[in-house]
């Protein structure tokens, strides 16, 4: 069922929202929509292949809704001839959008070995085993040209000894190697800075990630969950 909750929360969060005014038949939409959501931005209005239905985006949600603005449905929308899911699709689209708007440079980042064939980005925990069970693969992705992005998403919260842990290692001189460091278990010297941790919380809010890893593939896709090495060489070759 459609979480009015979770629309807001997902409106709450987008900082500018670019409206497609393409037709006039969205007026209806627009007009329930300022009813529903007052305060809100003005969310991503698209047309979908069935007629008099329109796609309607806010952050990362995506519904739909009648031409007449008076049905709304939340749900999967797929093309059956092809086997595509559109609203799957569209959730890619914007979260790939979105992530082109984090700088690298709040980012721990382990390159591709020679040519890089593609990227993913991680949502990780410290003290997440399965985070700790990915990193080790780290060298067989960069090895097949894949390039690992991490973002700090400290499950326990502001202010948890693995939000500080976090912090320390994003302070470190050498932030790779604390990282290595800390995803083996060994200690970490404690250190304090300016630090993104914080806003990669945020963002992990605005992505909708609730677990780690978290990872999110040059594509926009998003993979809930530790995958072995080979078998996320195989994804992002497909």
């Amino acid at each position: 069922m459609f979480s009015m909750r979770k629309f807001l929360l997902s409106v709450t969060l987008v900082s500018s929202v670019v409206i497609n005014t393409a037709t006039a038949d969205t007026a209806a939409i627009k007009a329930q929509l300022k009813t529903m959501l007052p305060n809100a931005p003005e969310a991503i209005i698209t047309a979908t292949p069935i007629k008099d239905l329109y796609q309607v985006q806010v952050g990362m949600t995506v519904v739909y809704m009648s031409t007449d603005g008076k049905y709304l449905l939340n749900g999967n929308l797929i093309a059956l001839e092809t086997r595509d899911n559109l609203t799957d699709l569209a959730k890619s689209h914007a979260r790939q959008s979105a992530m082109q708007k984090i700088s690298e440079s709040s980012m721990i980042i382990y390159p591709a070995k020679g040519k890089q064939t593609h990227f993913i980005t991680v949502f990780s925990d410290i003290d997440c085993p399965y985070c700790a069970k990915l990193h080790k693969e780290i060298p067989a992705l960069n090895e097949a040209g894949i390039t690992v992005r991490y973002l700090s998403y400290p499950r326990s919260g502001m202010g948890s000894p693995s939000y500080h842990k976090a912090v320390s290692v994003w302070c470190a001189k050498d932030s790779v190697k604390a990282m290595d460091n800390a995803m083996l278990g060994k200690p970490v010297a404690n250190k304090v800075c300016v630090n993104p941790v914080r806003d990669h919380m945020m963002e992990a809010k605005y992505f909708e990630v609730n677990g780690t890893p978290n990872i999110i593939l040059d594509s926009g896709e998003l993979l809930p969950g530790y995958v072995p090495a080979k078998e996320l060489i195989k994804i992002l070759d497909e």
